[in-house]
């Protein structure tokens, strides 16, 4: 099997651009799962750990969503809630949106998003009470870390500001690679990242298309309202983020702490995790086709601690137009980073490109471990 990290490293030099007369474009995209800001910070959590309650945790709080428990026959004494009652109790809301003949007697549009802002503001308040939430600095203008980097985040930061180096732009004519990034994740620990990548007096929102234009960011004007293709990266949160607000005005992106009364009023853009996703919102239906399209122009898609679950169906959809054909993953490749076996992560990729393996079809390699140990070995490939 292919050594991952060296075989990454040799697709870098092959298509960076220095070093030729000419190097035409290439995308490199990254999925970004939970298991990436877990690799970056061990207090954040994965997948389940965010949509778990303990009764004391939701109770004080929680008044909407106990009211539509009590209605619905669940013992709310003492009650804690699972990842799998929350995901049954988001089915459920979402049913009753969509359908109102099976709305219970007591229930309306109204009161459903009552509820439903609810549940978006206690995931915002037990994420604040559980990781780091990487604030905006106005006076730098950048989203800041809360802590000097490790040893280990500054390998993924190094990591990723290579790849931007190895791209250019020059009089509009972009060549050679071109970093993307996809996550599952509402934290701002990507935005974090690149925004240290654009040096201290560069902005990430400068070069880095969010999928949705925002009209501020952080009470600041937004300073690009169309990109340039010949500099310009994508970065699309794609079950939205903790700083995605909707406004009468348009989206604003927000990286400020809000109190609970106010997450309730106008909560974040956050898709809840259910038995049955629904993706109809704006927003969401906004980032889809250009995720889509993004996959569909990248040569190189690295996943990184996303478990590719079943109840993702639309999401594992998704991926697949990355090579949704055997001719189209002819020179394509997967790397796939993750604590989990290489056979299961072999097994998952399968599920989705059932290409993987055959002559002339996706190239697919597998690493077990964690994603600062790969960025390290490709560091070192690379030198």
């Amino acid at each position: 099997m292919m050594n991952s990290p060296r075989t990454f490293a040799s697709l870098v030099k092959q298509h960076s651009y220095k070093g030729k007369k000419a190097a035409p474009l290439c995308s490199f995209s990254f999925f970004l799962g939970a298991g990436f800001p877990k690799s970056w910070d061990e207090r954040f959590p994965l997948e389940n750990q965010l949509f778990e309650f303990k009764y004391k945790e939701w109770n004080p709080c929680g008044r909407a969503l106990e009211q539509f428990l009590i209605l619905n026959n669940y013992q709310t004494h003492k009650l804690d809630i699972s990842p799998e009652l929350f995901k049954d109790i988001v089915y459920q809301i979402g049913m009753m949106k969509k359908y109102a003949s099976v709305r219970s007697r007591y229930l309306d549009e109204q009161n459903i998003t009552i509820v439903e802002n609810e549940l978006k503001a206690l995931i915002v308040k037990k994420f604040k009470n559980t990781a780091p939430l990487y604030a905006f600095n106005q006076d730098l203008n950048k989203i800041c870390f809360d802590a000097p980097l490790t040893d280990e985040q500054d390998t993924i930061q190094q990591l990723f500001l290579r790849l931007f180096k190895d791209s250019d732009g020059a009089e509009r004519l972009p060549e050679g690679i071109r970093p993307h990034f996809i996550t599952t994740n509402y934290d701002a620990t990507i935005e974090a990242i690149l925004d240290n990548c654009a040096g201290s007096n560069g902005s990430f929102l400068r070069y880095t298309y969010r999928g949705i234009t925002p009209r501020q960011c952080s009470g600041k004007n937004s300073g690009t309202a169309i990109h340039v293709h010949g500099l310009v990266n994508n970065l699309l949160k794609i079950n939205g983020g903790f700083e995605i607000y909707e406004t009468a005005a348009g989206y604003e992106f927000d990286y400020s702490e809000r109190d609970f009364h106010s997450l309730k009023l106008n909560p974040p853009q956050i898709m809840l995790p259910s038995h049955e996703q629904d993706y109809q919102q704006k927003y969401f239906q906004a980032i889809f086709p250009k995720a889509i399209r993004l996959l569909q122009e990248s040569i190189v898609l690295v996943i990184v601690g996303y478990s590719l679950p079943e109840e993702d169906a639309l999401v594992r959809l998704m991926l697949k137009q990355f090579a949704e054909d055997r001719s189209d993953g002819y020179n394509k490749t997967v790397f796939y980073i993750d604590l989990a076996i290489d056979d299961t992560q072999i097994g998952r990729i399968n599920e989705i490109f059932h290409h993987t393996g055959e002559r002339k079809g996706l190239t697919v390699i597998p690493y077990t471990g964690k994603f600062s140990a790969w960025a390290r070995a490709v560091l070192e490939a690379m030198d």
